[in-house]
């Protein structure tokens, strides 16, 4: 059982384009390394109403988990906890647990010093009524988990760094447990010599024989010899490694047989 899982990203800047979305990007390729699924990838700015919006759109689809990323820290922007809470039309309020969190991690790094609990900490703090605090191993606010129906949601912080410590710590043992240990594998050929139009349905024929695999082809430009030259990626998920492996060899096989007699040039890669 495949975990679908959707991604909510935050942030103005995300959408200025001045800061790249890696965390979409590296949360996809531990989901997918689990043997999850990310179906979607969602990108709205710091606003109550987008960020609310896009938590019941996201419901709707009932995913097995959602992960939001940034909008929780101290400043006047950060409001995705109150957008998931509206969302889920329940109030917010101080956790003590996540007060406590919030002194153990100034105490660490500012020992000895006696912790004033500003305002803005405490919004580090408010929480919606049914959230649970998680842990944030590297920086100050915690992240959130609660759970909507058939969807578990986690929000994170925006900060690379604690995003990927809380999901290592937290988020991942959600996943593999949704997915039943299943795995992701892939494999890559790096075609040389056939165009594209006549690469598709030999793609479609090998996807017809070998259920599960994913193809998709990657046009890489045309070469200074005239050869285009195509990325294939061939991906799935199985209950174990044995079995994707077995079935990925068989449809690479498959391609390269049927690409040399067109005289491409093939090499493969992981």
């Amino acid at each position: 059982m495949s975990c679908r899982v959707e991604i909510l990203s935050v942030g103005n800047e995300l959408l200025l384009g001045n800061t790249i979305n890696t965390n979409a990007c590296w949360l996809a390729t531990q989901v997918t390394s689990l043997g999850g699924s990310v179906t979607r990838i969602t990108t709205v700015q710091d606003n109550l109403k987008e960020i609310s919006t896009a938590v019941l759109e996201s419901l709707g689809r009932r995913p097995d988990i959602l992960i939001t990323t940034g909008g929780i820290g101290p400043t006047f922007d950060d409001m995705t906890l109150m957008g998931v809470a509206r969302a889920l039309k329940m109030p917010v309020r101080v956790n003590p647990a996540a007060v406590q969190m919030i002194r153990e991690h100034y105490a660490r790094r500012f020992p000895g010093r006696k912790l004033i609990l500003t305002k803005p900490r405490l919004k580090m703090a408010q929480l919606p009524i049914r959230g649970i605090p998680v842990r944030n191993p590297v920086g100050t606010a915690p992240a959130v988990s609660l759970i909507s129906g058939e969807t578990q949601i986690f929000c994170l912080p925006g900060v690379p760094k604690e995003a990927k410590a809380i999901f290592r710590e937290s988020v991942s043992t959600a996943v593999r447990a949704i997915s039943r240990g299943a795995v992701f594998a892939e494999t890559w050929l790096s075609v040389h010599g056939v165009m594209e139009s006549v690469l598709a349905p030999m793609i479609d024929r090998a996807m017809r024989r070998w259920p599960g695999v994913y193809i998709k082809s990657h046009p890489r430009g045309i070469e200074a010899s005239g050869r285009p030259h195509i990325e294939l990626h061939f991906s799935m998920s199985a209950s174990e490694p044995n079995t994707a492996g077995r079935t990925l060899s068989g449809a690479s096989h498959y391609l390269t047989n049927r690409l040399r007699r067109y005289g491409a040039k093939i090499t493969s890669h992981t």
